[in-house]
């Protein structure tokens, strides 16, 4: 039984919970007596109430929960521990082998589950809808799998729905016009929102990136139709942001009515926006080989749109695929930019640095404006530097998936059906990978991965330090978009929007800082922390804002 059925089995049926409390002495008495197969055993994470502290504690508060995990692995000095959520099994394990074991072995380790969790939580597509998924075996490799070698083409949902993202957003040339769409867009909100306020005026830096980066990225990729036909759009989007987390990794539906509200809400209104889209494709026409238009947007989303439908998906399903990719195009862009902008303005001399940088790759336009070079901005040291320590420090990822069969890993044998997670909130703080003297891993340092090599002696005889951008660990000690066959398909266009956003704000206008303030306008005299409620799915949120004075330079 799936976590899901299990948790809604139990909430609509007490009988099922007293079951389970009866049980719960039984499992004990065999477990104590010797009973149960012997086998190396990893340590078990400690609760009160054997089956219940930890599946409350996992369900409710992730963050709290990830901490108790570490403390637990670096007490007992093992790679692995052990906790059951309800009767199902979790494994939490760390260690480059064991990381690299969970991430890159699809034949023991299933990722697909969680997907099919989130069509339900998220996209809220039929039963029959998610089992065309769910019985494709065949996997996501060009040569299907060896036990589904006869799978039909057009049956081969998962290939099918990965090449979309291969041949409209990884490819350069839809990427670089995603980019440029995002960068004229959010450099015009900007000003837009800076000439409502006055320059110089005083504006709280997250709430204005939470308006005018979400927008703009959401106008490149899904068409201006979408903002049109929904008054409220963003404030409704963010709201489902809050809650997006644990509504598909959390308590069931019974205790989470409010958050199924707001996932509705924001269903209908990109509902609305198929419906209208394909009303104008069917009555009026699309270029087929347009990049954007303001209907369905970018090419990514019209020929997913279209892929959806071949496949005798409905507009209803179409409408949840939107709203999940929403939660995947701004959940981690928009804070970890909030993030990166926050520690600049925390220390003048890196943010001199980073603006000295980015010039490099800038020239102005006809209107005054910088434009970049996107892919020589991708490509800067420090810049590169500062993105990957802000990803490190801020987003908190339980990698996840289920044992198809018996195995072993850690040196501890894993049963069928159980949990095997890896979590970024742990290994990207791991000292022995991160550390450096005088910086450790616990603390932001924004040239942790910068190193100096010496050029050639120029003519008045001096050798210049020259910076490279190296990172400071493996791809197996750093996985903020998940890794394996299950990686977030949009992260190469999350990293240009996020740098693009920094490089927009650092060149264009000068920024001074006013003052911290929280959740209810007043004043603080901290700077921000993570908001631990963001924890285990996403990059965690700045739990206060920043006041400044934004000037056009």
């Amino acid at each position: 039984m799936s976590l899901k059925e299990w948790w809604d089995a139990a909430g609509h049926h007490p009988v099922i919970l007293c079951f389970m409390l009866a049980f719960i002495p039984i499992l004990e008495f065999l477990t104590l007596t010797g009973r149960m197969p012997s086998r190396p055993k990893p340590p078990k994470l400690r609760e009160k109430i054997p089956f219940v502290s930890n599946t409350i504690d996992y369900l409710t508060n992730v963050g709290a929960f990830n901490d108790k995990v570490a403390h637990r692995l670096e007490s007992t000095g093992s790679n692995i521990v052990k906790f059951y959520v309800g009767f199902i099994p979790v494994y939490i394990v760390t260690g480059t082998k064991n990381v690299q074991m969970v991430l890159n072995t699809p034949h023991l380790l299933d990722g697909n589950f969680i997907q099919l969790v989130l069509m339900e939580k998220h996209w809220d597509m039929t039963k029959e809808e998610i089992k065309k998924f769910a019985n494709d075996r065949s996997g996501r490799s060009k040569v299907p799998a060896r036990e589904a070698k006869y799978t039909p083409e057009d049956k081969r949902y998962w290939l099918g729905h990965d090449r979309l993202y291969v041949e409209y957003l990884s490819n350069k040339k839809y990427a670089d016009s995603l980019a440029e769409l995002f960068h004229l867009r959010f450099s015009e909100s900007l000003d837009g929102q800076l000439s409502l306020i006055g320059n110089g005026a005083p504006i709280e830096l997250f709430a204005l990136l939470k308006k005018t980066m979400a927008e703009s990225a959401i106008i490149a990729l899904f068409g201006s139709q979408i903002i049109d036909l929904n008054p409220g759009f963003i404030d409704c989007y963010w709201r489902f942001d809050d809650i997006a987390g644990t509504l598909a990794w959390g308590l069931p539906r019974l205790f989470q009515r409010k958050a199924m509200a707001i996932r509705d809400e924001l269903h209908i209104m990109t509902e609305r926006h198929i419906n209208s889209a394909w009303d104008h494709h069917d009555k009026v026409g699309i270029d087929p080989e347009a990049n954007w238009e303001p209907h369905f947007g970018s090419r990514l989303s019209r020929e997913t749109a279209k892929w959806l439908r071949k496949g005798g998906f409905s507009n209803h399903a179409a409408a949840g695929h939107t709203l999940a990719t929403l939660f995947g195009l701004n959940g981690n862009t928009v804070p970890i930019t909030a993030w990166a902008m926050i520690e600049l303005i925390k220390d003048p001399s890196l943010f001199a640095a980073i603006r000295e940088e980015i010039l490099t790759v800038s020239e102005l336009s006809p209107s005054g404006d910088c434009r970049f070079d996107t892919d020589a901005l991708t490509k800067l040291p420090l810049l590169q530097s500062l993105y990957i320590e802000i990803m490190r420090m801020h987003v908190s990822f339980n990698a996840t998936r289920k044992a198809l069969s018996r195995f072993q890993i850690g040196g501890c044998w894993i049963e069928k059906g159980a949990l095997v997670q890896t979590c970024s909130q742990i290994a990207h703080f791991e000292e022995g990978v991160w550390g450096n003297e005088g910086h450790p891993a616990s603390e932001f340092w924004a040239w942790r991965h910068v190193s100096f090599s010496e050029d050639e002696t120029d003519t008045a005889g001096e050798t210049p330090r020259k910076a490279k951008f190296v990172m400071k660990a493996r791809p197996s000690s750093f996985f903020p978009y998940g890794g394996g066959y299950v990686t977030c398909p949009g992260r190469h266009f999350a990293k240009q929007e996020i740098l693009l956003a920094i490089a927009t704000l650092v060149s264009k206008y000068n920024i001074e800082f006013v003052e911290w303030m929280n959740s209810d306008g007043s004043p603080s005299p901290n700077p921000p922390r993570d908001d631990r409620s963001f924890a285990g799915f996403i990059a965690m949120h700045p739990d206060k804002d920043v006041r400044v004075r934004l000037s056009k330079r």
